[in-house]
């Protein structure tokens, strides 16, 4: 069975690309078998996938390996601001994450900590007065005017995007490594450069399964899916 799959060939004629489509494989097996059903071609691939020969990031998307789910840290002050949104807050939409996930994917680490909590917008502003009587160091993303590293050790408040791709890490809300990837792109206060940005999304995405569809939705809800595309492009 598992020479019918062709894995050395598929290697040698894809396994250069970041990522290959259905249609990738479906023309990779058609060149030997060009009568070759769709069923059976589904079948391959689902055979493939089950093997750890590849894995899907997104609809009829594939990069080549077993990849591990990303799967942030949670800090002391991650669960004491959770406790803090579920007794003040139960109703409202959030997430969290923090500054040093961008630790994993740069050459030159920052010394600069944040912890945010992303609300939605209706409950963002209570979120901040309720956080910030806990921890004064809290600051909403709009206020903030300084260089990043100002506010080292700081807890921001943002307005949350509708449809945001989240995660639950031992029951807490927290943002999804794509989510995080979109956000370093297009937001004013992260102050990567285009090579670092590139940087980051080449290692998380050679580290990590990573959902590039469900990174380009969002990014499409921002305004901002061309610039995803055009980081995508150029890692490819």
């Amino acid at each position: 069975m598992y020479d019918t799959l062709h894995i050395d060939e598929l290697y040698n004629t894809l396994g250069y690309r970041i990522q290959i489509s259905s249609k990738d494989i479906a023309d990779f097996y058609r060149s030997y078998s060009p009568d070759m059903p769709i069923s059976t071609i589904r079948w391959k691939i689902y055979s493939l996938v089950a093997k750890g020969i590849i894995y899907p990031i997104g609809r009829g998307v594939y990069q080549f390996g077993r990849k591990t789910l990303f799967e942030p840290h949670i800090y002391r002050k991650t669960e004491e601001i959770a406790n803090i949104m579920h007794r003040r807050l139960p109703f409202a939409s959030y997430c969290q994450w923090d500054l040093s996930v961008a630790n994993a994917f740069v050459h030159h680490l920052l010394n600069t900590q944040l912890f945010f909590v992303d609300v939605e917008r209706d409950a963002a502003e209570a979120a901040y007065y309720e956080i910030r009587a806990a921890y004064r160091r809290t600051v909403l993303y709009r206020n903030m005017s300084e260089e990043l590293p100002y506010y080292d050790g700081y807890i921001v408040i943002r307005n949350m995007a509708i449809g945001a791709p989240t995660i639950k890490v031992s029951d807490l809300p927290m943002a999804s490594l794509e989510k995080i990837l979109v956000d370093f792109a297009i937001d004013r206060l992260f102050p990567f450069q285009n090579t670092e940005i590139v940087e980051i999304y080449a290692n998380a995405i050679a580290s990590y399964a990573v959902n590039t569809s469900r990174m380009l939705r969002y990014a499409g809800r921002r305004g901002h899916r061309n610039i995803i595309e055009e980081i995508l492009d150029e890692i490819n």
